[in-house]
């Protein structure tokens, strides 16, 4: 390198006209020097994210599926209307669900008295199974001809409404949908506890909202 300084000097010193130029001082020759790397690696935190190098994280939320949903005429913990009950017209309400589950091929529904107990078990007023799950929605005192139903505790085919006890305090009904990966295999006129059974056996996600009724 000093070589080569050495002979730039002397180089400039005739310019091969008989003039004489200054001499160069090597000192007063500006180097050039390369900027160091500013990159910067974002590494792989295995988690589905990755850190952007100065302390913050970009983080990839997972996809988050809504709940499997059920809809009734009353409000969770709300009071029955008496049209589905023994003192109306005893028929069962309109249900509509949502956001079934993937691999649903059917959708069951029970309705059961928790303040009521027969036999060590919640009084059973309805269970039906055989819905289809692209139907969304089952209308009023509807039994679709894929469906069936258990015998309630009353002894019934079918849907049974509250019918608590005059003077009793409000008793508290809970209406359930079942999401089933298979057919419970079950035929009409079961009885309701061997028949819920055998959907619970095959439920993949359920739902329910409770509802009040007194006499």
């Amino acid at each position: 390198m000093l070589g080569a300084v050495a002979l730039l000097v002397l180089a400039a010193c005739d310019t091969g006209d008989g003039k004489q130029l200054q001499p160069v001082d090597p000192a007063d020759i500006p180097t050039s020097t390369a900027a160091p790397s500013t990159t910067t690696d974002i590494p792989f935190t295995g988690d589905g994210g990755a850190t952007t190098g100065v302390g913050e994280s970009m983080v990839i939320e997972p996809d988050v599926r809504e709940p499997f949903q059920l809809a009734a005429p009353w409000l969770d913990g709300a009071r029955i209307d008496q049209r589905y009950t023994c003192e109306g017209r005893n028929v069962a309400p309109p249900l509509s669900w949502a956001v079934v589950p993937d691999g649903t091929v059917e959708i069951a529904l029970s309705m059961v008295d928790e303040s009521a107990v027969s036999d060590g078990q919640p009084f059973v007023h309805w269970v039906i199974a055989g819905l289809d799950p692209g139907e969304i929605a089952l209308a009023e005192g509807d039994v679709p001809p894929t469906a069936v139903q258990g015998i309630n505790f009353f002894g019934d085919v079918g849907y049974g409404g509250p019918c608590p006890p005059p003077g009793d305090e409000a008793h508290v009904y809970r209406l359930t949908a079942y999401a089933l990966n298979q057919t419970p295999g079950v035929a009409d006129g079961t009885p309701a506890i061997e028949f819920l059974e055998a959907v619970e056996a095959v439920t993949i996600e359920s739902v329910d909202l409770t509802g009040t009724f007194r006499r």
